[in-house]
């Protein structure tokens, strides 16, 4: 009966939505406009090597060859199998929705159960640090620091729900103890089974683009609907009782009307929302920061829809998904008023009026995704040496 209720509601909303752009043709083309200029300048440069990457890593087997060599960290900590920590290392540096892309391959390949895969996406689905430090930071706050306190805030929020789902799930893990040596030759020797059954490269890499670029262009299909929804809420005045309604339930933030707007906005679509909370006067930085920090955790039901779109067809409930990242806000905004302190200093921090797409272009998005690329590898690296030590502790 739920799923009769939430479908017809769907319903409602697409012909709601198929009246406003009806009525308003104008606002529409501006609002999908804005939509296909954010995906072609920022999320195509800063994500499609991230995808292709992803893709060619689990074809070639590094997911197999690490859920040997890691499965002595990933089990004590999440109750995963060592596999996923390729999902971990790459979903915490690249950005929405690779976590969700890898979380499906792993499943697809039989690595992971319905289970582990619904708890691996709840906490491998984070903002990006291109994202985080130089859009918000460095473009909407003009302070590296503050950038840097919203990703630590962001990050360990994250990881916090993975341990909370971790300790909470039924471990069937069988702790046998490996010496360093035979847990390299059982990673090894699992690697060399699967490249005997592999693709050839040539045909693995025509699949990663392949895959990639359909990914990419679901991506943008979900950006283009949501700018124009968000547009729809913003001028029937929708948004506006959103707004009030933040105003009250957050009271002891002191909001005004303009950083409670922001929230109602960031409920639906991140960047608007950030924008609108750091140009908002009348509000100390301290709130400011909570305010964005809520925003990046809960992500917007932009970003939502696009993680539950790509794991359509796999056993991953919007409830549970949903239900992770309100405890995500809950750790965010815990820890950005906890480390505020240690980041922010008596300088003035002020917004500057550059449009976000030039912001994001102009730190060279390329450049920086492939340096997030090596700190997930080089994540991977520290967890694998940490495993190798455990084992030869045994």
């Amino acid at each position: 009966m739920t799923g009769t209720y939430s479908r017809i509601f769907f319903l409602i909303t697409i012909l709601v939505l198929t009246v406003f752009m009806l009525i308003n043709p104008r606002e529409t083309v501006d609002a999908a406009g804005y939509g296909f200029k954010l995906w072609y300048m920022v999320i195509v440069p800063a994500l499609l090597p991230f995808f292709i990457a992803a893709e060619l890593l689990v074809g070639l087997g590094l997911a197999q060859f690490l859920g040997v060599l890691l499965e002595p960290v990933m089990r004590p900590l999440f109750c995963l199998p060592g596999c996923t920590s390729l999902v971990v290392a790459m979903g915490f540096t690249s950005g929405f929705p690779v976590g969700a892309i890898l979380t499906k391959r792993l499943y697809e390949e039989e690595l992971i159960k319905p289970q582990e895969a619904e708890r691996l996406v709840s906490f491998t689905n984070n903002s990006s640090p291109l994202f985080i430090i130089g859009a918000v930071g460095v473009g909407m706050f003009n302070s590296p620091a503050l950038g840097c306190l919203l990703a630590l805030s962001h990050y360990l929020a994250n990881l916090g729900v993975g341990l909370v789902w971790g300790l909470t799930a039924t471990s069937t893990w069988d702790r046998k103890s490996s010496s360093f040596g035979e847990l390299c030759k059982r990673a090894f020797r699992t690697l060399v089974q699967h490249q005997q059954t592999s693709l050839p490269p040539g045909q693995q890499l025509s699949n990663a683009v392949k895959n990639s670029i359909n990914n990419i262009l679901l991506i943008a299909g979900f950006i283009i609907l949501f700018s124009v929804l968000t547009r729809m809420l913003s001028v029937w005045g929708i948004m506006h009782y959103i707004s009030l309604f933040w105003g009250q339930v957050l009271f002891f933030l002191k909001l005004p009307y303009e950083a409670a707007y922001g929230i109602a906005m960031g409920m639906f679509e991140i960047t608007i929302g950030s924008q609108t909370v750091a140009a908002s006067s009348g509000l100390s930085i301290l709130n400011q920061m909570l305010a964005v920090s809520m925003i990046l955790a809960f992500s917007g039901f932009s970003i939502i829809a696009q993680v539950m779109g790509v794991l359509s067809g796999m056993p991953v409930r919007l409830s549970f998904y949903l239900k992770s990242r309100l405890l995500q806000v809950c750790f965010s905004l815990l820890l950005t008023w906890t480390l505020y302190p240690l980041f922010f200093s008596q300088e003035a921090v002020s917004t500057i009026a550059i449009p976000l797409e030039k912001i994001l272009y102009s730190l060279n998005a390329w450049q920086i995704s492939l340096y997030s690329m090596a700190a997930g590898l080089i994540i991977i690296a520290v967890m694998m040496i940490f495993s190798l030590y455990r084992s030869s502790i045994k």
